[in-house]
């Protein structure tokens, strides 16, 4: 089937797909075509009407020489450079115009970015760079307030200063919310995997940057906002749409205007959304950046503990702690064996044949090594090799003793699914294996999120169990259930238990 006549699924639910232009970026060849392309934009700021095909090879190596490049890297292939470009919609071709017959046999192709590659471009060099941003977003609450007070003195007398006011606003919203995505790509993205020296200073300078252009503005002036836009609320269409006059200009149509009129509600909202509430995104943003100081520091202690390489200081510090928690020195002398593997490693039931009573290897006398063992190695030893020790007696009451257990968890979750659609009240006769189950099966529907009817529906986590809670009649008692170790009190709901894999 060829890919003219395959029909993609994805495509079908309307979602975007590929974006051919940014082809050249994967190129084999992308060093070229970014060369290309960054010549034909800055071009752009001169003329117009594009650049002559035989313009372009100087431009391109008067650009690898402010580069520092050596120019003569410039092939002969740039016609087929041109040519991809064009047929991946990064640039435009179109002929000179000819004024005398001998310019029929000379190249006369122009060269020209289209709109998408060049706004494309301008978003890869911007990238990681969002100082523009950042800038406009320092006093952006303080901006806000000040314009929103301007824009409802001026609503109803003045379209012409409303307007202007409405453009600042606009715009110092557009780039706070740059700001704030950009932060949170940082920070995200400094927060997944190792930690590392480079990752630890994206974090610091992110906060550093918040911490300058926020700072206490959020807390300064979200009140007055909220109030601002409560009172613009009440502000009419007819004021509403004679400032999207003033900002179109007289002679625009009326879709333009019913099209930039309902924008106003929609930022209005949007501000709403940033600045009001104890949930607003303004007070996300701080929680997210409060929550980064946690791993910051832990990611510091981490690189001056290591000193810049991986080391077990984890992994020896939970074993000096299973040791000093041991009831005597035979216990942590066994601990000690079983985990530097100074015996082989047994997953066995029974006991191990630890060496408890012998001295430690701290204690013992040491061992004269002979001068040949030491130049040769295991080369030097002698004799057949050690007889293999025979366990498959162990191993045979491993399996009988994972078969018992299997056996009685089996047991456990049949009881407990007999019990799938009765209220709590109606749990009798619980077993302690029992009693876990359910334990950790409540755990699961508690955390879950309730619809609007009370149901909280959950997955347990080995993904095994569907479960299901209807909440308890209105005034019902709470549901006493008897076991083994005490008494469980809790709402009196009606639990659903369902295999994961069973029809519904």
């Amino acid at each position: 089937m060829s890919d003219e006549e395959f029909t993609d699924p994805w495509q079908l639910a309307g979602l975007p797909g590929g974006l051919l232009q940014a082809s050249y970026l994967t190129s084999r060849y992308a060093a070229q075509y970014r060369l290309i392309v960054q010549v034909l934009l800055e071009e752009q700021q001169h003329t117009l009407t594009g650049v002559a095909a035989a313009d372009l090879p100087g431009l391109l190596r008067d650009q690898l020489v402010r580069a520092g490049a050596d120019p003569a890297i410039l092939d002969d292939t740039l016609k087929q450079r041109m040519a991809a470009l064009e047929k991946w919609g990064v640039v435009i071709v179109f002929q000179d115009r000819t004024d005398r017959d001998a310019d029929f046999v000379l190249n006369w192709d122009r060269y020209q970015l289209t709109e998408v590659a060049a706004e494309l471009h301008r978003a890869v060099m911007s990238l990681g760079q969002d100082l523009a941003s950042a800038a406009a977003a320092t006093l952006a609450p303080s901006v806000l307030t000040a314009n929103l007070g301007v824009l409802r003195e001026t609503a109803s007398v003045d379209p012409s200063a409303a307007a202007s006011a409405w453009s600042v606003i606009q715009t110092t919203h557009q780039a706070m919310a740059r700001a704030a995505a950009s932060w949170q790509a940082r920070l995200a993205g400094a927060l997944a995997g190792t930690p590392d020296q480079a990752k630890v200073n994206t974090v610091q300078e992110t906060l550093r940057r918040y911490v300058d252009m926020w700072g206490g503005g959020v807390d300064t002036h979200s009140e007055r906002i909220t109030a601002l836009i409560g009172e613009l609320d009440e502000v009419d269409a007819v004021t509403w749409r004679r400032i999207a006059v003033h900002h179109l200009g007289a002679n625009a149509d009326d879709a333009a205007i019913d099209e930039l009129t309902a924008s106003y509600g929609e930022t209005l909202a949007v501000l709403q959304s940033w600045f009001d509430g104890p949930d607003c995104q303004a007070r996300r943003l701080r929680r997210q950046m409060r929550d980064t100081i946690g791993p910051l520091l832990r990611g510091q202690r981490t690189l001056a503990a290591v000193g810049g390489h991986v080391s077990r200081r984890a992994e020896l510090l939970a074993l000096a702690t299973r040791i000093d928690a041991a009831a005597d020195d035979e216990s942590a002398w066994d601990v000690w064996c079983a985990t530097t593997g100074l015996f082989s490693a047994r997953h066995l039931p029974g006991e191990a044949p630890m060496a408890s009573g012998l001295p430690s290897f701290w204690e013992a006398e040491p061992v004269p090594v002979a001068a040949r063992l030491r130049r040769q190695g295991p080369k030097a030893t002698a004799g057949g090799p050690a007889r293999i020790t025979d366990r498959s007696a162990s191993r045979l009451a491993a399996r009988v003793h994972t078969e018992h257990l299997r056996d009685a968890a089996a047991r456990t979750e049949a009881a407990v699914l007999a019990r799938s659609g009765l209220r709590l009240s109606q749990w009798h006769d619980l077993t302690a294996p029992e009693l876990q189950m359910l334990m950790i099966l409540l755990g699961v529907v508690a955390s879950a999120r309730a619809d609007r009817e009370g149901v909280r529906s959950a997955t347990s986590g080995d993904a095994r169990w569907l479960l299901r809670a209807d909440p308890p009649p209105p005034g019902a008692p709470a549901a006493v259930v008897h076991t083994p170790d005490g008494r469980l009190v809790h709402p009196d709901i009606r639990l659903h238990i369902t295999p994961a894999g069973a029809p519904r």
